[in-house]
């Protein structure tokens, strides 16, 4: 017995694109037809509009068909997005919306999908904000490339390609330049939170934390490391409140948009902690404090005065 293999119908498009008294018909590659009106086609787009002002061969049928290069499934998402009457359908992933946007925008021009595409892109930024980094700078939407590139902070975008986080295909259609932006962009970020750091003057003094007050004799400390906070002073340290700040760094200048209360950044400062009998009793309430309102408050501060270059307005 002898078996074959078919391939799956095309979808069969429904309202609005099933409309019996349509003047055009509009062919999927896969064979699929959607029954459109011409006038609608020539206000979305000047590329159909100068299609239908083309002479027609005088044996043309009433409803001419016109063969499409989009498969069914895309030519729906496209009419989907912007044809009159026509119930949104939602795009399952980001490669999806991405051609989508390809035919709409490169290929015909329908320029009136902007605002609800940049809605849809902008719901990736949280999971994948290199993707919408390429989609902003491709059709130079400004604020959404911002957005994303302030997203991808908390990426460790320099150690691509290694970093198992990235996709190559993800910058296939990025240009050199506006690639080169968003790592400076994510270096400068880097280094102005290092300042943070390495400078410690943001810090109020006198400074009520117990890294800072506690004097028991056994809790060590290190006088090379002394701090000048906001009074010009030098001021000694706990050693277990610099182990927490070496953590912080090391996170910070891979992810300079890490979050700096993160308990595994404590870790090790805990165990050091732990051992004075002073600090253990409000060192790790203290630090929490510290690194949930005053520290994160700083290294937001300090990324939000980065500014991303682009070579668009």
């Amino acid at each position: 017995m002898s078996s074959s293999t078919s391939l799956p119908p095309p979808l069969i498009p429904d309202k609005p694109f099933n409309d019996p008294n349509a003047d055009v018909i509009l062919t999927s590659s896969d064979g699929a037809d959607f029954r459109v009106q011409r006038a609608s086609l020539t206000l979305l787009s000047p590329v159909f509009e100068d299609l239908f002002r083309l002479p027609q061969p005088p044996n043309d049928p009433a409803v001419p068909s016109i063969p499409m290069a989009e498969s069914a499934d895309t030519l729906d998402l496209v009419l989907r997005f912007c044809y009159p009457g026509a119930e949104r359908k939602i795009p399952d992933n980001i490669d999806q919306l991405r051609q989508v946007l390809e035919v709409s925008l490169l290929k015909y021009d329908i320029q009136s999908i902007v605002p609800k595409a940049k809605k849809f892109v902008s719901d990736y930024l949280a999971s994948n904000p290199i993707a919408v980094y390429v989609i902003a700078c491709c059709y130079e939407w400004k604020e959404l490339a911002v957005s994303a590139a302030r997203c991808s902070l908390d990426l460790p975008l320099r150690s691509f390609p290694s970093n198992p986080l990235f996709e190559l295909s993800e910058l296939e259609s990025l240009s050199a330049t506006h690639y080169h932006r968003l790592l400076q962009y994510h270096a400068a970020c880097a280094a102005a939170c290092l300042d943070s750091i390495e400078t410690k003057r943001w810090i109020t003094a006198p400074p009520q934390d117990v890294w800072f007050t506690c004097r028991n004799a056994e809790c060590s400390t290190n006088p090379d490391w002394m701090w000048y906070l906001s009074d010009g002073g030098l001021w000694l340290v706990r050693d277990w409140f610099l182990a927490y700040m070496k953590a912080v760094r090391d996170v910070l200048e891979a992810r300079p948009s890490a979050r700096v209360d993160d308990p595994q950044l404590m870790v090790e400062a805990m165990k050091q902690m732990v051992k004075c009998s002073n600090c253990r009793q409000n060192g790790f309430g203290q630090l929490q404090n510290f690194a949930t309102k005053t520290f994160a408050s700083r290294i937001r501060e300090v990324v939000d005065k980065v500014k991303l270059d682009l070579p668009f307005a």
